[in-house]
Protein backbone atom coordinates (compact mmCIF):
# COMPACT_ATOMS: atom_id res chain seq x y z
CA UNK A 1 0.00 0.00 0.00
CA UNK A 2 1.34 3.42 -0.90
CA UNK A 3 2.01 6.18 1.62
CA UNK A 4 -0.69 8.26 -0.05
CA UNK A 5 -3.29 5.51 0.32
CA UNK A 6 -2.45 4.97 4.00
CA UNK A 7 -2.52 8.67 4.93
CA UNK A 8 -6.29 8.89 5.68
CA UNK A 9 -6.01 5.90 8.02
CA UNK A 10 -3.02 7.42 9.79
CA UNK A 11 -4.83 10.73 10.22
CA UNK A 12 -7.88 8.96 11.64
CA UNK A 13 -5.69 7.04 14.10
CA UNK A 14 -4.14 10.33 15.19
CA UNK A 15 -7.62 11.68 15.94
CA UNK A 16 -8.50 8.57 17.93
CA UNK A 17 -5.28 8.89 19.94
CA UNK A 18 -6.08 12.51 20.74
CA UNK A 19 -9.59 11.65 21.94
CA UNK A 20 -8.26 8.72 23.97
CA UNK A 21 -5.67 10.92 25.68
CA UNK A 22 -8.35 13.44 26.68
CA UNK A 23 -10.50 10.67 28.21
CA UNK A 24 -7.57 9.14 30.07
CA UNK A 25 -7.02 12.48 31.81
CA UNK A 26 -10.20 11.72 33.78
CA UNK A 27 -8.52 8.78 35.54
CA UNK A 28 -7.42 9.49 39.12
CA UNK A 29 -5.44 7.57 41.72
CA UNK A 30 -7.27 4.62 43.22
CA UNK A 31 -9.86 4.28 40.46
CA UNK A 32 -11.31 1.09 39.03
CA UNK A 33 -11.26 1.69 35.27
CA UNK A 34 -13.31 -0.26 32.75
CA UNK A 35 -11.28 -1.02 29.63
CA UNK A 36 -13.22 -1.08 26.38
CA UNK A 37 -12.67 -3.20 23.29
CA UNK A 38 -11.68 -2.10 19.80
CA UNK A 39 -9.11 0.00 18.00
CA UNK A 40 -10.06 3.27 19.72
CA UNK A 41 -10.07 1.69 23.18
CA UNK A 42 -6.63 0.25 22.40
CA UNK A 43 -5.26 3.79 22.13
CA UNK A 44 -6.70 4.52 25.57
CA UNK A 45 -4.94 1.45 26.95
CA UNK A 46 -1.64 2.72 25.52
CA UNK A 47 -2.08 6.06 27.27
CA UNK A 48 -3.22 4.40 30.49
CA UNK A 49 -0.05 2.31 30.44
CA UNK A 50 1.99 5.49 30.05
CA UNK A 51 0.27 7.14 33.02
CA UNK A 52 0.73 3.98 35.10
CA UNK A 53 4.47 4.04 34.36
CA UNK A 54 4.50 7.66 35.48
CA UNK A 55 3.04 6.70 38.87
CA UNK A 56 -0.76 6.81 38.52
CA UNK A 57 -2.25 3.93 40.48
CA UNK A 58 -5.45 2.27 39.26
CA UNK A 59 -6.76 -1.17 38.27
CA UNK A 60 -8.42 -2.08 34.99
CA UNK A 61 -11.45 -4.28 34.39
CA UNK A 62 -11.37 -5.50 30.77
CA UNK A 63 -14.44 -6.02 28.57
CA UNK A 64 -12.94 -8.84 26.49
CA UNK A 65 -10.21 -11.44 26.45
CA UNK A 66 -8.50 -9.43 23.72
CA UNK A 67 -8.47 -6.31 25.88
CA UNK A 68 -7.27 -8.27 28.90
CA UNK A 69 -4.29 -9.57 26.91
CA UNK A 70 -3.50 -6.11 25.57
CA UNK A 71 -3.65 -4.52 29.03
CA UNK A 72 -1.59 -7.28 30.63
CA UNK A 73 1.07 -6.87 27.96
CA UNK A 74 1.18 -3.17 28.84
CA UNK A 75 1.63 -4.02 32.56
CA UNK A 76 -1.72 -2.54 33.58
CA UNK A 77 -2.90 -4.27 36.78
CA UNK A 78 -6.23 -6.02 36.20
CA UNK A 79 -9.17 -6.83 38.41
CA UNK A 80 -12.59 -8.48 38.08
CA UNK A 81 -16.14 -8.19 39.37
CA UNK A 82 -15.21 -10.69 42.08
CA UNK A 83 -13.04 -7.94 43.62
CA UNK A 84 -14.97 -4.84 42.56
CA UNK A 85 -18.71 -4.58 41.96
CA UNK A 86 -18.56 -0.87 41.08
CA UNK A 87 -16.43 0.73 38.37
CA UNK A 88 -15.48 4.39 38.68
CA UNK A 89 -14.92 5.15 35.01
CA UNK A 90 -15.06 3.14 31.79
CA UNK A 91 -13.30 4.34 28.64
CA UNK A 92 -14.55 2.84 25.39
CA UNK A 93 -15.20 3.62 21.76
CA UNK A 94 -18.45 3.61 19.80
CA UNK A 95 -19.56 2.81 16.27
CA UNK A 96 -22.08 5.65 16.17
CA UNK A 97 -22.91 8.57 18.48
CA UNK A 98 -26.20 10.36 18.01
CA UNK A 99 -25.89 14.12 18.19
CA UNK A 100 -27.95 15.68 20.95
CA UNK A 101 -28.90 12.52 22.84
CA UNK A 102 -25.43 10.89 23.09
CA UNK A 103 -27.12 7.54 22.47
CA UNK A 104 -24.72 4.97 21.01
CA UNK A 105 -24.36 1.94 18.80
CA UNK A 106 -21.55 -0.32 20.02
CA UNK A 107 -20.47 -3.88 19.41
CA UNK A 108 -18.97 -4.04 15.93
CA UNK A 109 -15.85 -5.24 17.74
CA UNK A 110 -17.80 -8.24 19.02
CA UNK A 111 -17.80 -7.55 22.79
CA UNK A 112 -21.14 -5.80 23.19
CA UNK A 113 -22.49 -7.96 26.05
CA UNK A 114 -19.39 -7.54 28.20
CA UNK A 115 -19.18 -3.85 27.26
CA UNK A 116 -22.76 -3.24 28.37
CA UNK A 117 -22.28 -5.13 31.64
CA UNK A 118 -19.22 -3.01 32.41
CA UNK A 119 -20.95 0.22 31.30
CA UNK A 120 -23.95 -0.52 33.51
CA UNK A 121 -21.69 -1.06 36.53
CA UNK A 122 -19.80 2.20 35.88
CA UNK A 123 -20.37 5.55 37.51
CA UNK A 124 -19.28 7.20 34.26
CA UNK A 125 -18.84 5.98 30.69
CA UNK A 126 -16.40 8.10 28.69
CA UNK A 127 -16.75 7.51 24.97
CA UNK A 128 -13.95 8.37 22.53
CA UNK A 129 -14.60 8.74 18.81
CA UNK A 130 -13.44 10.58 15.74
CA UNK A 131 -15.83 12.99 14.09
CA UNK A 132 -16.89 10.45 11.45
CA UNK A 133 -18.83 8.53 14.13
CA UNK A 134 -21.27 11.39 14.79
CA UNK A 135 -24.70 10.95 13.18
CA UNK A 136 -28.04 12.71 13.36
CA UNK A 137 -29.83 9.36 13.80
CA UNK A 138 -28.48 6.03 15.00
CA UNK A 139 -28.46 3.38 12.29
CA UNK A 140 -27.47 5.85 9.58
CA UNK A 141 -24.17 4.08 8.88
CA UNK A 142 -23.82 1.19 11.32
CA UNK A 143 -26.03 -1.86 11.91
CA UNK A 144 -27.22 -2.69 15.42
CA UNK A 145 -25.27 -5.73 16.64
CA UNK A 146 -27.45 -8.21 18.54
CA UNK A 147 -25.83 -10.96 20.60
CA UNK A 148 -27.93 -14.14 20.63
CA UNK A 149 -27.51 -17.72 21.79
CA UNK A 150 -26.67 -20.29 19.12
CA UNK A 151 -29.67 -22.53 19.86
CA UNK A 152 -32.66 -21.45 17.81
CA UNK A 153 -30.64 -18.75 16.06
CA UNK A 154 -32.72 -19.09 12.92
CA UNK A 155 -35.93 -18.36 14.84
CA UNK A 156 -34.29 -15.42 16.59
CA UNK A 157 -33.27 -14.05 13.23
CA UNK A 158 -36.83 -14.24 11.90
CA UNK A 159 -38.16 -12.44 15.01
CA UNK A 160 -35.66 -9.60 14.46
CA UNK A 161 -36.66 -9.36 10.81
CA UNK A 162 -40.26 -8.90 11.96
CA UNK A 163 -39.05 -5.77 13.77
CA UNK A 164 -37.97 -4.36 10.43
CA UNK A 165 -34.33 -5.35 10.31
CA UNK A 166 -32.23 -6.69 7.51
CA UNK A 167 -30.30 -9.34 9.44
CA UNK A 168 -26.88 -10.77 8.69
CA UNK A 169 -25.04 -13.41 10.71
CA UNK A 170 -21.56 -12.15 11.53
CA UNK A 171 -18.76 -14.37 10.29
CA UNK A 172 -15.15 -14.73 11.39
CA UNK A 173 -12.27 -14.06 8.96
CA UNK A 174 -12.24 -17.83 8.34
CA UNK A 175 -15.85 -17.68 7.14
CA UNK A 176 -17.35 -19.43 10.17
CA UNK A 177 -19.94 -17.91 12.56
CA UNK A 178 -18.28 -15.37 14.84
CA UNK A 179 -18.28 -16.55 18.47
CA UNK A 180 -18.22 -14.03 21.32
CA UNK A 181 -16.25 -14.44 24.54
CA UNK A 182 -19.51 -15.73 26.10
CA UNK A 183 -19.93 -18.37 23.39
CA UNK A 184 -22.79 -16.56 21.64
CA UNK A 185 -23.36 -15.42 18.04
CA UNK A 186 -23.89 -11.91 16.65
CA UNK A 187 -26.62 -10.88 14.26
CA UNK A 188 -25.94 -7.51 12.61
CA UNK A 189 -29.32 -5.83 12.16
CA UNK A 190 -29.72 -2.93 9.73
CA UNK A 191 -32.81 -0.86 10.56
CA UNK A 192 -31.85 2.31 8.73
CA UNK A 193 -32.12 5.61 10.65
CA UNK A 194 -33.75 4.82 14.01
CA UNK A 195 -36.45 7.25 15.15
CA UNK A 196 -36.82 5.88 18.70
CA UNK A 197 -33.70 4.00 19.88
CA UNK A 198 -35.02 3.47 23.43
CA UNK A 199 -38.17 1.83 22.11
CA UNK A 200 -36.18 -0.32 19.69
CA UNK A 201 -33.83 -1.45 22.47
CA UNK A 202 -36.86 -2.54 24.47
CA UNK A 203 -38.40 -4.44 21.55
CA UNK A 204 -35.15 -6.23 20.70
CA UNK A 205 -34.73 -7.19 24.35
CA UNK A 206 -38.11 -8.96 24.34
CA UNK A 207 -37.09 -11.33 21.53
CA UNK A 208 -36.52 -14.79 22.97
CA UNK A 209 -32.97 -15.91 22.28
CA UNK A 210 -31.52 -12.40 22.35
CA UNK A 211 -28.91 -11.84 25.04
CA UNK A 212 -28.23 -8.14 24.49
CA UNK A 213 -28.21 -5.44 21.82
CA UNK A 214 -25.59 -2.88 20.87
CA UNK A 215 -27.91 0.05 21.59
CA UNK A 216 -26.52 2.01 24.52
CA UNK A 217 -29.20 4.51 25.58
CA UNK A 218 -28.42 7.43 27.92
CA UNK A 219 -25.21 5.88 29.21
CA UNK A 220 -22.43 8.06 27.76
CA UNK A 221 -20.95 10.72 30.06
CA UNK A 222 -19.01 12.36 28.45
CA UNK A 223 -18.22 11.86 24.74
CA UNK A 224 -14.84 13.02 23.48
CA UNK A 225 -14.80 13.81 19.78
CA UNK A 226 -11.61 14.41 17.81
CA UNK A 227 -11.78 16.12 14.44
CA UNK A 228 -9.74 18.54 12.35
CA UNK A 229 -10.45 21.33 14.88
CA UNK A 230 -9.09 19.34 17.82
CA UNK A 231 -10.69 17.41 20.68
CA UNK A 232 -13.90 18.58 22.29
CA UNK A 233 -16.60 17.23 24.56
CA UNK A 234 -20.14 17.21 23.29
CA UNK A 235 -22.15 19.98 25.00
CA UNK A 236 -18.91 21.47 26.34
CA UNK A 237 -19.51 24.57 24.22
CA UNK A 238 -22.73 25.31 26.12
CA UNK A 239 -20.94 25.14 29.47
CA UNK A 240 -18.21 27.48 28.22
CA UNK A 241 -20.80 29.86 26.83
CA UNK A 242 -22.70 30.07 30.12
CA UNK A 243 -19.47 30.34 32.09
CA UNK A 244 -18.69 33.41 29.97
CA UNK A 245 -22.07 34.89 30.90
CA UNK A 246 -23.68 34.38 27.46
CA UNK A 247 -27.32 33.19 27.53
CA UNK A 248 -28.11 29.99 25.62
CA UNK A 249 -30.40 30.01 22.60
CA UNK A 250 -33.13 27.51 21.72
CA UNK A 251 -30.69 25.87 19.29
CA UNK A 252 -28.09 25.55 22.06
CA UNK A 253 -30.59 23.84 24.35
CA UNK A 254 -32.12 21.49 21.77
CA UNK A 255 -29.52 18.66 21.99
CA UNK A 256 -29.63 18.74 25.79
CA UNK A 257 -33.43 18.63 25.85
CA UNK A 258 -33.36 15.64 23.50
CA UNK A 259 -30.91 13.91 25.81
CA UNK A 260 -33.20 14.48 28.80
CA UNK A 261 -36.12 13.07 26.79
CA UNK A 262 -34.01 10.04 25.85
CA UNK A 263 -33.22 9.39 29.53
CA UNK A 264 -36.93 9.57 30.36
CA UNK A 265 -37.78 7.15 27.56
CA UNK A 266 -35.05 4.80 28.79
CA UNK A 267 -36.63 4.76 32.26
CA UNK A 268 -40.07 4.19 30.73
CA UNK A 269 -38.77 1.31 28.64
CA UNK A 270 -37.41 -0.35 31.78
CA UNK A 271 -40.65 0.47 33.65
CA UNK A 272 -38.59 2.15 36.36
CA UNK A 273 -39.42 5.42 38.14
CA UNK A 274 -37.10 8.37 37.94
CA UNK A 275 -36.80 12.07 38.69
CA UNK A 276 -34.72 14.44 36.59
CA UNK A 277 -34.24 18.16 37.20
CA UNK A 278 -33.81 20.55 34.30
CA UNK A 279 -34.43 24.15 33.24
CA UNK A 280 -37.42 23.48 30.98
CA UNK A 281 -38.15 27.18 30.79
CA UNK A 282 -40.43 27.27 27.75
CA UNK A 283 -43.52 25.31 26.91
CA UNK A 284 -41.82 24.16 23.69
CA UNK A 285 -38.99 22.73 25.81
CA UNK A 286 -41.46 20.89 28.02
CA UNK A 287 -43.20 19.52 24.96
CA UNK A 288 -39.94 17.77 24.02
CA UNK A 289 -39.48 16.33 27.51
CA UNK A 290 -43.07 15.56 28.52
CA UNK A 291 -44.93 15.56 25.21
CA UNK A 292 -47.58 12.85 25.06
CA UNK A 293 -45.90 10.63 27.66
CA UNK A 294 -48.81 9.92 30.04
CA UNK A 295 -46.60 8.61 32.86
CA UNK A 296 -44.52 11.81 33.07
CA UNK A 297 -45.53 14.58 35.49
CA UNK A 298 -44.18 18.11 35.45
CA UNK A 299 -43.14 19.54 38.82
CA UNK A 300 -42.76 23.32 38.71
CA UNK A 301 -40.56 24.83 41.45
CA UNK A 302 -41.82 28.40 41.73
CA UNK A 303 -39.82 31.17 43.38
CA UNK A 304 -39.36 34.93 43.31
CA UNK A 305 -36.34 36.65 41.86
CA UNK A 306 -34.80 37.54 45.23
CA UNK A 307 -35.06 33.96 46.48
CA UNK A 308 -33.55 32.57 43.28
CA UNK A 309 -30.73 35.11 43.46
CA UNK A 310 -30.03 34.02 47.04
CA UNK A 311 -29.84 30.37 45.96
CA UNK A 312 -27.47 31.24 43.09
CA UNK A 313 -25.21 33.22 45.39
CA UNK A 314 -24.89 30.17 47.61
CA UNK A 315 -23.59 27.92 44.80
CA UNK A 316 -19.83 27.55 44.60
CA UNK A 317 -18.01 26.75 41.36
CA UNK A 318 -21.11 26.30 39.18
CA UNK A 319 -20.70 27.13 35.50
CA UNK A 320 -23.82 29.37 35.47
CA UNK A 321 -22.97 32.79 36.95
CA UNK A 322 -25.63 34.77 38.88
CA UNK A 323 -25.54 37.37 36.08
CA UNK A 324 -27.54 34.99 33.87
CA UNK A 325 -30.51 34.87 36.25
CA UNK A 326 -32.38 37.68 34.51
CA UNK A 327 -32.03 35.97 31.12
CA UNK A 328 -33.56 32.83 32.65
CA UNK A 329 -36.48 34.84 34.08
CA UNK A 330 -36.99 36.59 30.74
CA UNK A 331 -37.09 33.20 28.97
CA UNK A 332 -39.44 31.55 31.49
CA UNK A 333 -42.98 30.67 30.38
CA UNK A 334 -44.80 29.47 33.47
CA UNK A 335 -46.74 26.22 33.00
CA UNK A 336 -50.42 26.71 32.31
CA UNK A 337 -53.25 24.47 33.61
CA UNK A 338 -53.26 22.52 30.36
CA UNK A 339 -49.82 21.14 31.25
CA UNK A 340 -51.21 19.84 34.57
CA UNK A 341 -48.17 20.90 36.61
CA UNK A 342 -47.55 20.07 40.26
CA UNK A 343 -46.55 23.54 41.53
CA UNK A 344 -44.38 23.90 44.64
CA UNK A 345 -42.95 27.05 46.21
CA UNK A 346 -39.18 26.91 46.63
CA UNK A 347 -38.94 28.71 49.98
CA UNK A 348 -38.62 25.71 52.38
CA UNK A 349 -35.31 23.81 52.85
CA UNK A 350 -34.35 21.29 50.17
CA UNK A 351 -35.17 18.27 52.36
CA UNK A 352 -38.69 19.48 53.03
CA UNK A 353 -39.18 20.32 49.36
CA UNK A 354 -38.14 16.78 48.40
CA UNK A 355 -40.64 15.29 50.86
CA UNK A 356 -43.42 17.49 49.48
CA UNK A 357 -42.59 16.56 45.88
CA UNK A 358 -42.57 12.83 46.67
CA UNK A 359 -45.88 13.12 48.53
CA UNK A 360 -47.52 15.00 45.66
CA UNK A 361 -46.21 12.51 43.09
CA UNK A 362 -47.47 9.56 45.13
CA UNK A 363 -50.88 11.18 45.59
CA UNK A 364 -51.02 11.98 41.87
CA UNK A 365 -50.14 8.39 40.94
CA UNK A 366 -52.78 7.00 43.33
CA UNK A 367 -55.47 9.24 41.86
CA UNK A 368 -54.49 8.20 38.34
CA UNK A 369 -54.99 4.52 39.23
CA UNK A 370 -58.32 5.12 40.94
Amino acid sequence: MSATASKPGAERDALKRAAAKAAVELVQDGMVVGLGTGSTAAFAIEDLARRHREGLRFVGLPTSERTAALAAAADIPLTSFAEHRQIDLTIDGADEVERGTLNLIKGLGGALLHEKIVATASRRLAIIVDGAKLVDRLGTRAPVPVEAIAFGLEATRVALEVLGASVRLRLSPAGKPFVTDSGNRILDCSFGPIADPARLEERIGRVVGVVESGLFISRADPVFVADADGVHRLDEANVAKMHAGIPLTDADRQPWLERVAAWIDHQRAKKQPGIISCSALKRSYRQIIVGDRPEVRLVYLRGGRDLLAEHLAGRDGHFMPPSLLQSQIDTLEEPDPGEDPLTIDTGPPAGKLAEEIIQLLCTSASLAKA
